[in-house]
């Protein structure tokens, strides 16, 4: 229901002519003593919500109980938090992947007029179309600029592993290389 109203909504601003930013995507994560590490776009982007938050600092309460729902809860499971303000969407989702690390990713985007749609509504396709949950996580990091072996690091596995993830996120989405999967997600 919610991405159809969303879908409707870009489709609206894009009948108005309104150019609207692409959603943008950050990552952070946990460490074990509530510790949040972020670099400065994912922390600007918490600022928005969070004023408190910054790399280094203590999480944030309201994420904290999230960070800690994931680490109890099963393995792998993501937890999502949707907060919506001052014309714009937050959305976090957060992932245990290690003994007390928890990683979150951050998408924020423009809050779109609505309008409303006839029975033509056509979805749009999605950035991440046929990613699987961890390739979604390690296309974000990589296109965020991060080696394989700091993506490894932030994920809690393999830098092997990170690369065998690019081999197959980089042929679902048809390109070939680092800079066109970041150009690819931004598109998106």
């Amino acid at each position: 229901m919610g991405l159809l109203v969303l879908q409707q909504g870009v489709q609206a601003m894009m009948r108005a002519n309104v150019r609207v930013p692409a959603p943008r995507g950050a990552a952070a994560h946990c460490d074990v003593g509530g510790v949040l590490r972020c670099d400065r776009q994912a922390e600007e982007m918490l600022k928005v919500f969070f004023p408190e938050a910054a790399d280094g600092g203590e999480m944030p309460a309201e994420l904290k109980g999230l960070t800690d729902g994931a680490q109890i809860g099963t393995p792998g499971v993501r937890r999502v938090l949707t907060m919506e303000g001052a014309g714009e969407r937050l959305r976090i989702e957060v992932t245990a992947v290690g003994k007390g690390k928890t990683q979150l990713h951050l998408w924020r985007e423009p809050l779109p007029d609505l309008a409303p749609m006839g029975p033509e509504a056509v979805p749009a396709p999605s950035p991440a179309d046929g990613l699987t949950q961890r390739e979604r996580e390690v296309a974000l990091l990589v296109a965020d600029g991060l080696r394989s072996r700091e993506v490894a690091e932030r994920l809690g596995i393999a830098s092997q592993t990170v690369k065998s993830h690019l081999k197959t996120i980089f042929d679902k989405l048809g390109v070939r290389n680092r800079v066109e999967l970041a150009r690819r997600l931004v598109q998106h």
